[in-house]
């Protein structure tokens, strides 16, 4: 691989051990793929903050790093952590855990880490432009920043986003390449369909393609029409059924305003036909148990926008969440600040639910609370839930999620 004078002195270690050490395993990560080169990176951000993930080894690891000097050399942000860090007790998590989490967000303080505990980086603080090159991992922000915003990140594991951190680049393969950006596999709505193609149909159609395409990329035609929190409900899913880390909406996404454009020029390896039988049939597939009584409905996978919340105390209005019912909302610190601040937050409290802020459902341990089924209007809620929270799942839209959390039952679609 071809270093630049800059990269060797890093490799030879100028700058300090952190940062040789992440360079070497750039560059046998860029020799694996075949990189020719290193590219210089605009942001980072961490999906090994939480303790969930990271456990006692990522503690090892960011304490050596720290006791060596480390320092990010880009904008980096953290991902939800496994708590949420105002209100742990109240959601029963143990405080020994607690600490520990505690503890790696100390390190990750020491070496530059902007503390921002969200899954939705590019909403506050790291806000990428388009053709911008990312060292990023969370696979529902790495969809979104290459999809929506058209920047250009792979989806990189644990660990090797913090060493694209400490050194500002990573290596110039995938999704870097113009050319292997290019759409493989089209998807075309039924007129029936596109016609009326609701919220909830778009975490559904995201759960199918990721399930259909596995890593290939998929351009979808027939969405007339999408909003940011729908395109980020979309991403969420695919990335999580499936790895897609990049998709082209035609006439939507910055790298989709043809058809033509969305696929390279090139004719798609496969075309696949959706209507409302098929979504449909994965609404039915994204819930695992039967319906009846509900006891949690988890919203804001990923954390919740502002208007989200706004639609989220709409919906409740004066209403009150079922006795023995939680009603949870995840989102990140700045979006709280500004619901509180509009009358969002009072309005949800008042009627009974709890904001999860800087984590969420997938990242807590929950089993203190017994949970036997949740609710929930997110894809990838859908999809990790059975494993991460251990319940049955029952996918439905907001209405119908607002719904079970005050009647205390849902029915399965």
């Amino acid at each position: 691989m071809h270093l630049t004078d800059d990269e060797r002195r890093i490799q030879a270690g100028e700058l300090g051990e952190p940062q040789r050490l992440a360079l070497r395993i750039l560059v046998k990560l860029g020799e694996a793929y075949g990189a020719e080169r290193l590219v210089e990176i605009r942001s980072a951000h961490l999906v090994a903050s939480s303790y969930q993930i990271a456990g006692e080894a990522g503690i090892e690891i960011y304490t050596r790093l720290v006791e060596q000097g480390a320092r990010v050399a880009v904008r980096t942000t953290s991902d939800p952590g496994s708590i949420d860090f105002s209100r742990w007790r109240d959601f029963k998590t143990p405080a020994d855990y607690a600490a520990r989490q505690l503890k790696i967000a100390e390190l990750l303080d020491r070496m530059g880490v902007i503390p921002t505990w969200t899954c939705t980086p590019y909403t506050t603080f790291n806000v990428p432009k388009f053709g911008d090159h990312l060292g990023w991992s969370e696979s529902s922000a790495v969809v979104f920043a290459n999809s929506v915003i058209g920047a250009r990140t792979n989806r990189l594991a644990a660990y090797v986003d913090l060493c694209a951190a400490l050194v500002g680049r990573v290596p110039y393969f995938g999704l870097h390449v113009p050319e292997c950006r290019r759409g493989e596999v089209l998807f075309e709505l039924t007129p029936d369909l596109s016609a009326h193609f609701a919220d909830e149909c778009f975490p559904a159609l995201g759960y199918l393609v990721g399930q259909t395409v596995g890593d290939r990329i998929p351009v979808i035609t027939g969405i007339r029409e999408a909003t940011f929190d729908r395109l980020k409900a979309l991403g969420a899913a695919a990335a999580a059924s499936g790895s897609v880390a990049l998709y082209h909406l035609v006439g939507i996404t910055p790298e989709a305003r043809t058809l033509e454009e969305a696929l390279g020029g090139q004719t798609p390896v496969e075309r696949i036909p959706v209507g409302r039988r098929e979504i449909a049939n994965v609404m039915a597939q994204m819930s695992t148990g039967q319906g009846g009584p509900v006891d949690v409905v988890g919203l804001g996978c990923p954390h919740a926008s502002i208007d989200q919340m706004r639609r989220y105390a709409t919906l409740v209005g004066s209403k009150r969440v079922h006795s023995g019912v939680q009603l949870w909302i995840c989102t990140n610190t700045v979006v709280e600040e500004m619901a509180r601040r509009m009358g969002y937050v009072e309005t949800l409290e008042q009627a009974g639910a709890r904001l999860m802020v800087g984590t969420c459902h997938n990242d807590c341990p929950l089993g203190a609370w017994g949970f036997r089924r949740l609710v929930t209007d997110s894809g990838k809620f859908a999809y990790y839930t059975p494993t991460t929270v251990g319940t049955e799942c029952i996918f439905a839209s907001t209405e119908a999620c607002i719904e079970a959390a005050i009647t205390g039952r849902a029915d399965r679609p």
